[in-house]
């Protein structure tokens, strides 16, 4: 059995920048992904816009990792930064406005994201799914079963991190979740010389979302196989609607060239946690933040997050990231995309490996400990602090 200070399941935004935390912290480190790449919902799942991490004032609230992952996207693709947030004269961020964001290529930013963990030291099981967990007499998360090609490992760890978008790995261990109304709105990616759109990539090369009608766009939960199996099935059948839409002739013109290979579940199930976020939070002072996201919709106040947000009520031995942690109803809406995931994923990346290293469980660990060690990355805390 392979031992680790710290095992992250799931290798979207929230479990890359929980994983880079944790190895430049110097701790052995896992990170888990059932795909082939790296990235999540971001690049899986063709949402190729790092939104922004700037707040109504037009000030960034964000930095060290969150600001990173975001820089980092412009590798190998067509967009840059805009000028006023360091970037060249004219370039082009894939969008209007004047907020900290860019777009990038998905397959772009996979290669960049591999790369970052590999080079971190990283152990890295690409096409590896988590198959169960075993827990002590106490519930707390001791080890995991995984399954990659034909062999089954076993794995232990000094904390776990749930960054699967789902807290599969939380449910798997008995942890309490809540769903929420999932909306079918397919994102592919197209050639399409018949028209002109907002979401392009380069020359006829476009990113398409298109939503479900009203009366078969929503599913209430989507946790079982067959909620998720009805789910693919709805996701599939609108890319076919939209094309069969089109003439022959327009066909000839416009056509897929690459889909999703993930469900596109924006909201799956959050954990009961110590702390939750909730509407009409924003502004909010909490004592114990670890860091601040911007509201992506709008120029509107950010809001920060308290560290018991990521921690499980029910489970010891483990924490949450990104999409997953206990956010509910307007809050889940500004909590569940990358900017958000990249922030709470370092967050408890640098929380998880102080708990392997004073042996002590995420909830016994001094906020005020971990706010330091955050600060010290450059993480910006409280709304107040931002200058």
């Amino acid at each position: 059995m392979k031992h680790f200070d710290v095992a992250v399941c799931g290798g979207g935004i929230a479990g890359v920048a929980a994983a880079l935390a944790a190895a430049r912290r110097g701790k052995k480190v896992i990170l888990i992904e059932k795909q082939c790449v790296l990235g999540g919902l971001a690049t899986a799942g063709l949402i190729y816009i790092y939104l922004p991490i700037s707040d109504d004032r037009g000030v960034k609230i964000a930095g060290s990792l969150t600001e990173e992952l975001l820089l980092r996207c412009q590798e190998y693709g067509p967009f840059a930064v805009s000028e006023k947030w360091g970037g060249i004269s004219g370039a082009d961020c894939g969008g209007a406005g004047e907020r900290y964001f860019c777009c990038f290529s998905p397959a772009g930013y996979e290669l960049t994201l591999e790369k970052m963990i590999r080079e971190s030291g990283v152990e890295l099981y690409l096409d590896t799914v988590v198959t169960g967990v075993r827990c002590d007499g106490k519930n707390r998360i001791a080890g995991a079963e995984i399954f990659c090609g034909a062999e089954k490992e076993s794995i232990s760890a000094d904390c776990f991190i749930d960054a699967t978008g789902g807290a599969c790995l939380l449910r798997m261990a008995g942890a309490k979740v809540f769903p929420e109304t999932n909306y079918i709105t397919p994102w592919f990616m197209e050639i399409n010389r018949n028209t002109k759109s907002a979401y392009y990539l380069t020359g006829d090369l476009y990113i398409k979302t298109i939503p479900a009608p009203a009366e078969d766009g929503s599913m209430k939960e989507v946790l079982s196989a067959a909620e998720t199996q009805e789910f693919l099935r709805r996701q599939y059948r609108e890319i076919r609607r939209y094309f069969d839409a089109m003439s022959a002739e327009e066909r000839k013109g416009a056509y897929p060239v690459n889909l999703p290979v993930m469900p596109q579940l924006r909201k799956i199930a959050r954990i009961d946690g110590i702390s939750e976020i909730t509407s009409g939070e924003a502004g909010k002072f909490r004592a114990d933040s670890v860091g601040i996201a911007a509201d992506w919709r709008q120029a509107a106040t950010a809001w920060e997050t308290p560290y018991g947000a990521l921690v499980p009520k029910d489970v010891r031995g483990a924490l949450a990231a990104g999409r997953c942690i206990n956010t509910s109803l307007d809050a889940w809406e500004v909590f569940r995309v990358i900017p958000a995931a990249a922030m709470t994923g370092e967050a408890a990346g640098v929380a998880a490996s102080m708990c392997s290293e004073r042996m002590v469980e995420p909830e016994d660990l001094p906020v005020s400990d971990l706010q330091h060690e955050l600060r010290k990355n450059g993480v910006i805390i409280h709304i107040d602090d931002v200058k």
